[in-house]
């Protein structure tokens, strides 16, 4: 049986969702996405042609899915949305980061199978993972071919995952101060950015799967009177992580609305 997906705005989201997607055992998926952003629409439809088709409007993407996913700007949402008209057995996943479910409600007419989830850009290299409110067999199932899928029964255990994600642009530039360093130190720009990648990722890799906090990775990083352990002991000393939870804190009251 055919998976039948649409996506209801074309942007980065989309396009990083449909390639995690499509890249690996997608037969069995038959995408629809709206005409919104049309460069990126029709770039889909030619890498993945026997999967994604770009619909003529908005309402043709719902016509022809059954799991619609919600991916215009908030503030673009009540425009939209109010122009669609949803099947009951619609299942409406919204990735619009700011909308509550019970604003969800008063927009989506004529599904009441509302769906929130946060995917990432790396979810186009099949990498990471999504939060998903409230738990659905099918959409997890869905989502869990190219990610990891983390359900949740509260939306606001599915905002505070949601504020994490602001962490994305200080890594990539904690990465971007370390290479520049070991530039500095007379080692070419092409060494360092590969050293320090491939290093940060192993970091990635040896931690994904741990269930249990991170506590013990932490412990054993560190020989006693090593590099590791002085600077930990010396970023805590300035404060650097009390700082990074306190903006954790400022991100999560925004994502919240207050």
């Amino acid at each position: 049986k055919m998976i039948r997906i649409g996506f209801v705005g074309t942007g980065t989201i989309t396009e990083c969702v449909v390639t995690g997607l499509c890249l690996k055992d997608a037969e069995d998926l038959s995408i629809t996405v709206s005409p919104r952003n049309k460069e990126k629409a029709e770039a889909l439809a030619r890498r993945f042609p026997a999967q994604v088709r770009v619909a003529a409007e908005n309402q043709q993407v719902l016509d022809h899915s059954d799991i619609v996913c919600i991916a215009v700007t908030p503030q673009l949402a009540p425009d939209v949305l109010s122009a669609l008209n949803f099947r009951p057995d619609h299942v409406v996943v919204s990735f619009m980061s700011t909308v509550r479910i019970e604003r969800l409600k008063e927009l989506v007419r004529g599904s009441d199978r509302l769906f929130r989830a946060v995917p990432m850009p790396p979810f186009a290299k099949r990498v990471g993972g999504i939060p998903l409110h409230p738990p659905h067999d099918v959409v997890s199932s869905l989502f869990g071919r190219a990610v990891k899928v983390i359900q949740v029964e509260t939306e606001d255990e599915l905002m505070t995952l949601m504020s994490v994600s602001g962490t994305m642009a200080p890594f990539y530039q904690l990465l971007a101060t370390t290479s520049q360093w070991i530039v500095k130190q007379g080692v070419s720009p092409r060494a360092s950015s590969q050293f320090v990648g491939a290093l940060f990722n192993s970091y990635a890799e040896d931690s994904k799967d741990l269930e249990q906090g991170f506590e013990g990775i932490t412990a054993e990083s560190q020989t006693p009177g090593g590099i590791n352990e002085q600077a930990l002991r010396d970023l805590k000393a300035a404060g650097w992580y009390e700082k990074f939870e306190e903006e954790l804190d400022v991100i999560a009251k925004r994502v919240r609305g207050k």
